[in-house]
């Protein structure tokens, strides 16, 4: 059983929490909390595995009570958030500079009809939470500095466009490799991050923010161009020819929409040993299937090494599929990144 505290001022909204977790089977609520000053008590006294976090409260709001856990006594934080604002949105993700590790949406409205939708995205982010390596964290998060050009990596080759698939653990993850990379990067790389749909826009001006790369949402048939283009909600981010971007719906029986498998898939079909595909941090085995066969195709595969994941479900399904090139923490993955970018300059450089 998985030990759940809930905090939010909402008693409504506590209990509805509650009667989700306690149909599944799987969760005990061990304690509810109406701020974060008293979670913080609780957590002392309950200890329990996983935090489901409301943002707006009185004395004590969800990114402060978030930001003292992690520096106090450092345990899985799921913000559950409503999204209905844009304020809430950039309160969510600053909860996850904070140390949170997911966002997913709170039932909105007449809620008990909300609970069929809400209740398995909630399940699975509790349940990768629970897998979570958390570290007590710093306030303010420091920024990593751009690399040293000592560190070149021999090895990195040449690429035309990137791909990254990355889940749980992932946005922090994604701020430490893009805010290493030179700007402008020089080369298109195609983001699916499983993210809570509402969440997707804001989470890319907020990547952009903390990086201060160009991150964008991708659309369908726009031709690719360098620069961070994340997919969309409720589509999976693929590429239609070797030059241009297709977007494919999500279909009932996907699991994850977006999915690596598919963006993977593509970059080896159109692109083949001039694409790079990364692996980064996440609960299940997303990615490893297209991982590999862009493998096969000659395309480079790179997964984030175990010590350094959150999560190393996803980078550790690809390295036993065989579909890993090399395992890298996110420093060295940044520098391959970095040297590749640096390869396509001087190429570019030369056709001039």
């Amino acid at each position: 059983m998985i030990r759940i505290l809930i905090v939010d001022d909402s008693v409504t909204q506590r209990e509805i929490l509650q009667k989700v977790l306690e149909a599944d089977g799987g969760f005990l609520v061990v304690g509810q909390a109406r701020d974060g000053s008293f979670a913080i008590e609780m957590i002392k006294e309950h200890q329990p595995d996983v935090v489901l976090m409301d943002i707006h409260m009185p004395i004590m709001d969800g990114i402060e009570a978030t930001r003292q856990i992690m520096s106090q006594c450092p345990l899985p934080i799921v913000i559950v958030s409503a999204t209905l604002r844009k304020r809430d949105v950039d309160h969510s993700l600053a909860a996850l500079d904070a140390g949170a590790v997911a966002i997913v949406q709170k039932p909105q409205g007449a809620a008990l009809l909300h609970l069929k939708n809400i209740g398995p995205e909630l399940r699975e982010a509790i349940l990768a939470a629970a897998q979570a390596k958390v570290k007590r964290r710093a306030t303010p998060v420091p920024v990593v500095p751009p690399l040293s050009p000592q560190k070149a990596d021999k090895a990195a080759g040449h690429g035309e466009v990137v791909g990254i698939c990355v889940s749980t653990g992932g946005p922090l993850t994604l701020v430490d490799i893009l805010s290493a990379l030179p700007n402008p990067y020089p080369l298109p790389v195609l983001l699916v991050q499983h993210i809570s749909e509402p969440f997707v826009e804001g989470f890319a001006i907020w990547l952009g923010r903390r990086t201060g790369q160009a991150v964008r949402i991708a659309s369908s048939d726009q031709l690719l161009e360098p620069g961070f283009w994340l997919a969309p909600p409720g589509n999976h981010l693929t590429l239609g020819s070797r030059r241009r971007i297709k977007l494919i719906p999500k279909q009932p029986s996907d699991i994850h929409c977006p999915s690596g498998n598919p963006l993977f898939s593509s970059l080896a079909r159109h692109v083949g040993s001039a694409a790079v595909g990364v692996q980064l941090t996440g609960m299940g085995d997303d990615g490893a299937r297209g991982l590999l066969e862009l493998k096969q195709a000659g395309g480079q595969t790179l997964v984030q090494d175990e010590a350094s994941s959150m999560i190393y479900g996803m980078p550790k399904a690809a390295k036993q599929l065989g579909a890993a090139t090399r395992e890298m923490n996110p420093e060295e993955i940044a520098n391959v990144l970095s040297q590749m970018a640096g390869a396509r300059t001087t190429m570019d450089d030369k056709s001039h």
